[in-house]
C-alpha cells in the first residue's frame, strides 16, 4: 500500500515541481546576470515570481524574478561566522540559547541587503530576518 501511495501521489508531484518553466524574459534575464551559474533549477515563488535556485562558484544562491524577467532579489549562502556583528549579538540578546545554524545574505533590488538566520531553540528550527544593524524586521 505505501508503494502504491507514493507512485500515485508523491512521483507526479515531484515531477510536476520539477518541470517548472519561466517565461522566456525570466530566463534570459537570469542567462544575462548569471551566466556561470550551474546546477539551475526553476520554481515558483508566487503567481508573480519565478525563483531560481543554483550554484555560483561553488555557493549556493537564489535569485528572484518578476515576470518581466526584473530581478527582485538574490539570496546567497553565506558562513555563519560571516554575518555582521550586529547581526549576531541581536540574536544572542533576543534569543540567548539560540543556535545559529545556518545564513543567508539577501539582496533586495534597489541594494538594500538583509541576513536570514537559521536558529535551533528549544528542539525548534526558526528562520529570523534582520538588517545589517542588527534591527529585526517584523
Amino acid at each position: 500500500m505505501k508503494n502504491s501511495f507514493f507512485f500515485f501521489f508523491l512521483v507526479p508531484a515531484i515531477a510536476t515541481q520539477a518541470q517548472t518553466k519561466a517565461p522566456n524574459a525570466v530566463t534570459t534575464a537570469f542567462s544575462t546576470q548569471f551566466p556561470n551559474s550551474t546546477n539551475v533549477h526553476w520554481g515558483k515563488e508566487n503567481a508573480k515570481e519565478y525563483e531560481a535556485n543554483f550554484k555560483l562558484n561553488g555557493i549556493n544562491m537564489s535569485a528572484n524574478y518578476d515576470l518581466n524577467g526584473n530581478l527582485k532579489e538574490t539570496e546567497t549562502e553565506i558562513a555563519v561566522k560571516d554575518l555582521p556583528e550586529a547581526v549576531i549579538k541581536s540574536i544572542k540578546t533576543k534569543y540567548p540559547n539560540a543556535i545559529i545554524s545556518g545564513a543567508d545574505r539577501i539582496e533586495k533590488a534597489g541594494g538594500k541587503i538583509i541576513y536570514e538566520a537559521d536558529i535551533k531553540l528549544n528542539k525548534k528550527k526558526k528562520e529570523i530576518e534582520l538588517y545589517e544593524d542588527g534591527r529585526f524586521m517584523k
